[in-house]
């Protein structure tokens, strides 16, 4: 993100989730501070078109985000 690269830069600091600084971090570019902070708590939501039922496809998408986090929750760098 624009964010990340203007840290990258020696821009400022920047409170970004770690799949998005993760190759930044990893490369050099970016170094981790006030990690005994923890992220304040967010959710993630699904916008779909009104309507009592979703189609499959938004069910399957749904169903899909819903394991993939349930499974990686340090996605977000929650596990610190």
């Amino acid at each position: 993100t624009a964010l990340a690269a203007a840290a990258a830069a020696g821009l400022g600091i920047a409170w970004l989730p770690d799949c998005i600084t993760h190759e930044y971090v990893a490369s050099g570019a970016l170094v981790a501070v006030m990690t005994r902070y923890p992220p304040p708590s967010a959710g993630v939501y699904v916008v779909r078109p009104p309507g009592r039922h979703p189609t499959r496809k938004v069910r399957v998408l749904i169903e899909m985000l819903i394991e993939y986090f349930a499974r990686h929750p340090d996605v977000w760098g929650l596990d610190r």
